[in-house]
């Protein structure tokens, strides 16, 4: 369903364009017909309006597009976007894949309430894009999970780049209306060397499974390399 509206988006602006030349096109030529106007100014006229109402709903087009594929509260890419993304790669070497849980995120929400959750969340995203790379994916699984696809980055470079998220996070004050606090993130890591061929759900398994081998320590990066 949700790829299908993608696809919508995807060639909407062209059905416009099309549907929009064909109507004034029409407009156009019927004045020309019952009247004795200037045909160039009518073309002309034609051309220049019909630019700006294609232009005007490619942008609101392109807009909505973007809106569906982003993650409201945190602004990072959603999970949906995650997936197609994710389903649209050949999965073939040097890919790894985090997954990111902040740890007992419950506890901030009994403690300090929903609000001073979500500004966890939205605090915990900047120090995300601050962690990655510019090409990197970054985007909220869901709740408190979040996940980066690391394109053409080794095992080394991968764990490098975890265990620097999982530090700096454990470092930061995080802030609300109730005070300061910190907090910490476990990590689970798939690694995929250059030689591998893997799906896109065994990727998310096995960064899944490793995800479930660092939450049972808390503050803790579990790596699975291929």
């Amino acid at each position: 369903m949700v790829l299908t509206k993608n696809k919508v988006y995807k060639y909407a602006p062209v059905v416009i364009l099309l549907t929009g030349w064909l109507t004034f096109g029409l407009i156009a030529f019927l004045i020309n017909r019952q009247n004795n106007f200037n045909h160039v100014l009518v073309w002309v006229s034609f051309v220049i309006i019909q630019m700006l109402i294609s232009t005007m709903y490619c942008i609101q087009i392109k807009e909505l597009n973007r809106q569906a594929s982003i993650d409201i509260l945190t602004g990072l890419y959603n999970r949906t976007y995650f997936n197609e993304k994710l389903s649209g790669l050949k999965i073939k070497g040097l890919i790894s894949l985090l997954l990111i849980d902040i740890d007992n995120f419950k506890s901030i929400n009994d403690t300090f309430g929903h609000m001073a959750g979500d500004l966890v969340l939205q605090q915990f995203a900047e120090l995300l894009r601050f962690c990655t790379r510019e090409n990197d994916l970054v985007a909220r699984w869901g709740g408190e999970e979040f996940t980066v696809i690391l394109f053409r980055t080794n095992p080394e470079e991968t764990l490098k780049i975890a265990d620097r998220i999982r530090t700096i996070v454990n470092n930061h004050q995080f802030s609300c209306e109730g005070g300061t606090f910190k907090i910490s993130v476990s990590i689970g890591v798939a690694s995929i060397k250059d030689s591998s061929v893997i799906s896109k759900d065994q990727i998310i398994k096995i960064a899944d499974q490793a995800l479930y081998e660092a939450k049972e320590k808390r503050n803790y990066v579990a790596v699975y390399s291929d």
